[in-house]
């Protein structure tokens, strides 16, 4: 650690690396909690082929819109532990997350669903936008100070 708590530099990237596997792996609980819900607590008696229905239309979604919502969460998380190169660093855990994203659905539905590039689109978007901004305000207090 360096003083007042910032990360030794690697430690700075491989702690995006991790926050962009936890966005990715949030994202896939989520969906199959989502899915859970559905078939134990909301729509029980379906056939199988209606939960299979519901289980892609909500991996599409929730994975689309989902994964964006966390990559932005964990990359303001992980903001105030930097010092500088917040965009890269957004955009680190985005391409991480868009790798596990990847390789689960090529190792899982052997292929990539309808969605991916707009995912991946979302992903580097949001991870960007977090860096972009949290550098904004860390500026703005500065110049105040």
């Amino acid at each position: 650690m360096t003083d007042a708590g910032i990360p030794a530099r690697g430690d700075r990237w491989l702690r995006a690396v991790g926050y962009g596997f936890l966005a990715e792996a949030l994202t896939v609980l989520t969906i199959i909690a989502i899915v859970m819900a559905y078939r134990f607590l909301f729509a029980r008696g379906l056939s199988d082929a209606d939960y299979a229905a519901f289980g892609m239309l909500t991996g599409k979604t929730v994975g689309i819109v989902g994964g964006a919502l966390f990559t932005v969460l964990l990359a303001r998380r992980l903001m105030p532990r930097l010092t500088h190169h917040f965009i890269e660093h957004g955009l680190v855990l985005a391409v991480t997350a868009i790798a596990f994203s990847v390789g689960g659905s090529l190792a899982g539905h052997h292929g990539l669903p309808d969605g991916y590039l707009l995912a991946s689109v979302l992903k580097l978007t949001a991870g960007a936008l977090a860096g972009f901004l949290y550098s904004r305000s860390t500026s703005r207090n500065r110049n105040v100070v």
